[in-house]
């Protein structure tokens, strides 16, 4: 009996803007093999951070030729957040959003799974990181606010 391999592999999420497209494509692989995908990326600033892996098995029925099996994010001192599955059958649909602004590191996303048929299988996903406004953003909003509050009482006051 042939043991499962570890066809694990480690790939640049290359961001552009705040966004990232990432995937991968399974072929000639043996039942069972199994797989802790990484994709690394930087965050240069503040960021929240959203993203999702889906993996579709072509054909009918609920045959699957590929199980995902978690989506996490981890920096250099471990995991940030852990993704949540929204359902398996013929599709798996994984979504991962941090509970708070991620600070300016070095981070990847790992995908798990498992090889489940010899036919052709793959995964996609993406990732976006949204800047967190700094406290002076807030600040010359309310700053503008407030004028305006000025204006319309003062414009008011002359009616």
């Amino acid at each position: 009996m042939a043991h499962a391999a570890d066809i694990s592999q480690t790939t640049a999420a290359s961001l552009t803007g705040n966004t990232a497209h990432f995937g991968r494509d399974l072929t000639a692989y043996s039942v069972g093999d199994l797989f802790t995908d990484r994709f690394t990326f930087t965050s240069g600033n503040l960021s929240n951070f959203v993203g999702g892996v889906i993996s579709v098995s072509p054909g009918a029925g609920p045959a699957k030729n590929l199980d995902i099996t978690g989506l996490s994010l981890y920096n250099a001192l471990g995991e940030v957040v852990a993704g949540t599955n929204h359902g398996n059958g013929a599709a798996d649909v994984w979504t991962i959003k941090s509970m708070g602004p991620l600070t300016a590191d070095s981070y990847y996303l790992q995908v798990s799974g498992t090889v489940l048929s010899t036919n052709d299988a793959s995964y996609a996903g993406h990732l976006t990181l949204a800047p967190v406004p700094e406290p002076a953003t807030y600040g010359m909003m309310l700053g503008g606010l407030g004028v305006l509050g000025f204006l319309a009482r003062r414009r008011k006051n002359q009616a």
